[in-house]
């Protein structure tokens, strides 16, 4: 049986109060949604960092299905 060992890759994640640039193209303009950010240049997207909005995470619980 093979095995394969899995290393943590660093994520980039969209910081909501930093200066976010493209890891494609290196560009700073964003097209910010509630899930994802899209770059404007190149339309890479990155997911949006959740621990920056804890309270907005915290509200999940409550909603019914």
């Amino acid at each position: 049986m093979e095995r394969s060992v899995l290393f943590h890759t660093r994520v980039p994640l969209y910081a909501l109060h930093g200066r976010n640039s493209c890891p494609t193209c290196g560009a700073s303009q964003w097209f910010v949604g509630r899930i994802i950010a899209e770059c404007a240049c190149c339309g890479d997207t990155l997911p949006i960092n959740a621990a920056v909005r804890p309270i907005q995470a915290q509200n999940y619980g409550n909603i019914a299905a």
